[in-house]
């Protein structure tokens, strides 16, 4: 994650196997590296050396995929050097929208699943 030029970032609304693996796949379709919040890693779904954040890695791809990630500070100090900031997330309020070149108000669960058959050319159902 340190050194990839796209991330897909997942936080505590993914914060599930199903959510993780949902994330895994659209980094691996993109040709990019999996990150995570601390509350993603604090809940034993990935292993440390994945958290973005201040008690985390810096990083600063070209692409970060914020999905799920509300936009505390302490995140955003590890990953506010990337070049595009794309944030998925249901609450439209989220301050990760402050900060975001593009932004999608939507349920991850559909979102995500929506954005891999798209880039692979799979039918979309939702």
């Amino acid at each position: 994650v340190d050194d990839a030029n796209i991330v897909v970032a997942a936080g505590a609304g993914m914060a599930t196997e199903q959510g993780i693996a949902m994330v895994q796949e659209l980094a691996e379709v993109l040709g990019g590296a999996m990150g995570v919040s601390r509350k993603v890693v604090d809940a034993g779904l990935v292993s440390y050396e994945h958290q973005v954040g201040q008690t985390g890695k810096t990083v600063g791809p070209q692409l970060y995929i914020a999905c799920g990630i509300s936009g505390a500070i302490q995140h955003l100090a590890g990953m506010n050097e990337s070049k595009y900031i794309v944030a998925i997330n249901k609450d439209p309020e989220a301050p990760i929208f402050g900060i975001c070149d593009y932004g999608i108000v939507g349920d991850l669960n559909d979102v995500i699943p929506a954005m891999i058959a798209k880039l692979t050319q799979k039918e979309v159902s939702i």
